[in-house]
């Protein structure tokens, strides 16, 4: 009965179904916890179906460029196939947006064979190296070894011409760009940035410097420009335009004396990239690698973990995902001043910059786990959004990348600044930031400002009406924004400001219909818009359907418990949808999107667990006072839907918010509801886990009893304390001690008091 409006359940899962897994990173334990990463986790990804969307990156954390293997084009420029066309400087975060400021290098022998389809070569996968802080491939048909590292706005080569031919260095650099040879050097401008797909605001003089510097004579080099040629144009006056530049050098080789190739970039000069190179790459090409990994296994060491190999090689290449976004997109000059390129203005600023991650993406994960990691990191993030609030329109970037984007909805800056003062976090200007999210809290946006679609309706009547995209999903943004943009106003003392948007905050109630029992949209004369249809994606729901779009009330699940009749029913519901088939009609979509396909294959009811709006779902349990069923579901998730290899992940990546969700759940810690200093606290999927904490401290996690079917909690202490709160406070967190979990194979159902649950807006803890 659903043919004409679905996939066949049966077929779709068939044809989601993994292929025999042949990539693996094998562990020499010579390295440290980054031998445990695989860069290609992830990567086995298609427009269709999402195993990921990742690419192989080679770089530092948070670092300004990128390094990855390209043997296709679009946004999909990776497949773990076996083969390359050439090593290319990066900044993409998503396939789904365009690179910018990009450009590729091939070392080449032989014949000079210019196209990337004809120069495309074979690496042995049995022999790579594919780690975060170092990449070896032997390319088979060029006999070379090409040996790669990357610094935090520049990349190193060694290349080894076995044969002992003269060797070849290819460059292509998109757009209209220029590249210059003078003496060892080459040196480029990338301006590549795809304007007409790029729906953001860039300023008209950005542009990407690049230096690369060989250590010997080049003896032969040529530059060319590629020409596109528009179609549309009169036959008799055809006109065309650079699309390319490309270029090539030529050097002597022999097989012992490798080649050494030292690439810097910079936002703001040649001069600048050159300075980067002398900051970050002097020494030998093992002494820049040491430096790299030596930073790796020190971010990597933030947990240390008790697990199989295979569960390490999971765990720790989830880890290095969640630290490839946001960039840095600040530079230090000859002064060691740290200086950025403002691509909001066009202008030179002092100060820090960071851009490249949808925040309503990575809100409910990616920001609460370098919350707890790496703080210090989150102060420079939260700082570098603030700069670029003042370069740009006043408001804060929802989706950077290098400037401001219309991507997504919501305004979840108002998230993790709200948690990052919660939690204690000082490192940055939050007045400043409470002054912009104020500012968009209660004034419609203006022209070019790509905060709060609908935001006149919003005032207006409470929610937004169906003829703003996504409006259900809007409507419970907004109103959990205004919660903690609530929050801020209180810690930053303004009360009134605070009670108003409290109030606001539960807007959400305005889109409830019980008689349907889901979240539904509104028209702006405040009746139900359109037939409701509970499996129907899209429209006013963004990348899910009622199912998973109606939970979203991280703020006040008691006030939402209440909307669905009370805790009994609304545990009955969460356990419908848990065990219902992962049944879904196109609705506004009007076909299969991937996120569908992926929430099929999951085999979690209609918890799509591979897309944000479902990251919560399975927390709920423990929100109402169930939480061995909490422990259960995140259990299996981790141990079901997470590996390490290129079909890692079981759906988008994003920027880290996936893996984080993974490291999250697997350490039994997850923040419910960003802006509560708080955790809920699920099933650690490993018996010992030791969080090392500022000031020296640590967090020792351990478990009794523990095995694969003993998921369920029997007892929790802290510090010897027995503690039955479904929750746990970041201050306990920071210090220290131990988390001793009791484990058994039945649940524990002794009953939850209020005082034991979570925060709820409409209730107090």
């Amino acid at each position: 009965m659903l043919v004409n409006k679905h996939l066949s359940l049966v077929l779709l899962i068939l044809f989601c179904l993994p292929l025999p897994e042949v990539w693996s990173n094998p562990v020499s334990g010579q390295d440290g916890l980054v031998d445990y990463v695989n860069i290609l986790q992830g990567t086995d990804s298609s427009l269709q179906f999402s195993h990921g969307n990742t690419l192989p990156l080679v770089g530092m954390p948070w670092g300004m460029v990128d390094w990855s293997i390209q043997n296709g084009t679009g946004g999909w420029y990776f497949k773990p196939d076996g083969t390359i066309d050439g090593f290319r400087a990066t900044r993409l975060p998503s396939p789904w947006l365009s690179d910018y400021g990009h450009f590729v290098l091939m070392p080449q022998s032989g014949d000079l064979r210019m196209d990337p389809q004809a120069r495309k070569t074979i690496y042995d996968t049995n022999t790579a190296v594919l780690r975060p802080d170092y990449e070896r491939l032997e390319l088979k048909t060029e006999a070379i070894t090409a040996e790669l590292s990357g610094t935090e706005r520049c990349g190193v080569f060694r290349l080894t011409f076995h044969e002992g031919k003269s060797g070849r260095l290819i460059l292509n650099v998109p757009g209209k760009s220029e590249i210059k040879i003078k003496g060892r050097n080459i040196y480029g401008i990338s301006r590549a940035i795809d304007r007409k797909n790029h729906s953001g605001i860039v300023a008209d003089n950005f542009a990407s410097y690049f230096v690369i510097k060989l250590d010997r004579d080049i003896i032969r080099s040529e530059t060319f420009l590629r020409l596109e040629t528009n179609a549309a144009s009169p036959p008799a006056k055809p006109e065309s335009k650079p699309s390319e530049a490309r270029a090539f050098v030529e050097f002597n080789v022999t097989p012992s004396d490798p080649v050494l190739v030292k690439i810097g970039t910079s936002f703001i000069s040649w001069k600048q990239a050159e300075q980067n190179l002398h900051s970050e790459e002097e020494g030998t090409f093992e002494t820049i690698h040491e430096r790299v990994a030596a930073v790796w296994n020190a971010n990597l060491g933030k947990i240390e973990i008790d697990a199989t190999e295979e569960q390490k090689n999971t765990f720790y290449s989830c880890l290095y995902r969640a630290q490839m976004f946001p960039h840095r997109l600040f530079e230090i000059n000859a002064a060691g001043k740290q200086i950025h390129y403002s691509p909001y203005d066009g202008k030179i600023h002092d100060g820090v910059l960071y851009a490249d991650i949808g925040i309503w993406d990575g809100f409910r994960t990616t920001f609460p786990l370098i919350t707890l990691l790496y703080p210090s990191q989150l102060d420079e993030i939260l700082q570098g959004f603030v700069n670029a609030s003042q370069e740009g329109d006043g408001t804060l970037p929802e989706w950077p990348s290098p400037g401001y984007r219309l991507c997504m909805i919501g305004q979840h800056c108002a998230a993790i600044f709200a948690d990052a003062i919660a939690k204690g976090r000082k490192g940055f200007d939050a007045a400043k930031a409470y002054e912009s999210l104020r500012q968009s809290a209660f004034e419609p946006p203006t022209r070019g400002q790509m905060v709060r679609e609908g935001m006149s309706y919003y005032l207006k009547l409470g929610y937004t009406p169906e003829n703003i995209r996504y409006s259900v999903s809007t409507t419970l943004d907004y109103a959990y924004d205004d919660w903690c943009v609530a929050q801020m106003a209180r810690m930053l003392k303004h009360p009134e400001t605070a009670d108003t948007l409290m109030a606001r905050a539960q807007n959400y109630r305005k889109l409830w219909d019980s008689s349907v029992g889901f979240m539904r949209p509104k028209d702006v004369e405040g009746h139900w818009f359109g037939t409701f249809d509970e499996f129907a994606w899209g429209g006013p729901y963004a990348e899910c359907g009622p199912w998973q779009a109606s939970w979203f009330v991280p703020h006040d699940p008691a006030g939402l418990t209440e909307l669905m009749g009370g805790n009994r029913l609304f545990a009955e519901k969460l356990d419908r949808l848990m065990g219902l088939p992962p049944v879904f009609h196109f609705g506004a979509y009007k076909k299969c999107v991937h996120e569908m396909a992926e929430m099929a294959a999951l085999r979690l009811g209609q918890c799509s667990l591979n897309n944000q709006p479902s990251f919560n779902i399975p927390y709920l349990y423990a929100a109402i006072g169930q939480p061995w069923k909490t422990q259960f579901w995140t259990r299996r998730a981790c141990a079901e839907l997470f590996n390490s290899t290129p079909r890692g992940f079981c759906g988008d990546e994003d920027n880290g918010s996936l893996a984080s969700w993974y490291i999250l759940s697997s350490i039994g810690l997850y923040p419910f509801c960003p802006g509560d200093p708080a955790y809920l606290v699920t099933s650690p999927a490993f018996p010992k886990i030791i969080i090392h904490l500022p000031d020296k401290k640590t967090l020792l996690i351990t478990s009794s009893g523990y095995s694969d079917t003993n998921v369920y909690i029997q007892k929790r202490l802290f510090n010897g304390v027995e503690d039955s709160k479904t929750w746990i406070s970041h201050d306990d967190i920071l210090r220290g001690g131990e988390l001793h979990f009791e484990m058994g194979p039945v649940p524990n159902m002794n009953r939850i008091t209020e005082e034991e649950l979570p925060y709820s807006a409409s209730k107090t803890k």
